[in-house]
């Protein structure tokens, strides 16, 4: 069980470098287009590293979990992450209606 936990861990790592690196992406082409990004856009980038330090949090809970507690623990990551994907993508694309 420890190693499945380990690679468990590790892919989620990488997820989450993943999702943290497509919000930094959008939050910089927001503040480059300034003028066009609305203050609701600058609010769900906000929004966004909110739900990104929550999941940190997470992560972190999850690392330092171990039996029952750690699939728990994983579904509430899971959901999470879920959770902050679906976010991005929806700010993601109302930044790309706002640009045509």
């Amino acid at each position: 069980m420890e190693r499945k936990q380990r690679k468990y861990q590790e892919k989620a790592h990488q997820t989450l470098d993943e999702i943290f690196e497509s919000i930094d992406s959008l939050d910089e082409k927001i503040r480059q287009a300034s003028d066009k990004a609305s203050s609701t856009m600058k609010e769900n980038i906000e929004e966004l590293k909110a739900e990104r330090e929550k999941l940190k949090e997470k992560l972190k809970e999850l690392n330092e979990a171990s039996g029952e507690s750690w699939k728990e623990i994983r579904n509430g990551f899971e959901e999470a992450a879920t959770s902050l994907r679906e976010s991005f993508i929806r700010a993601k694309n109302k930044f790309q209606d706002s640009e045509q």
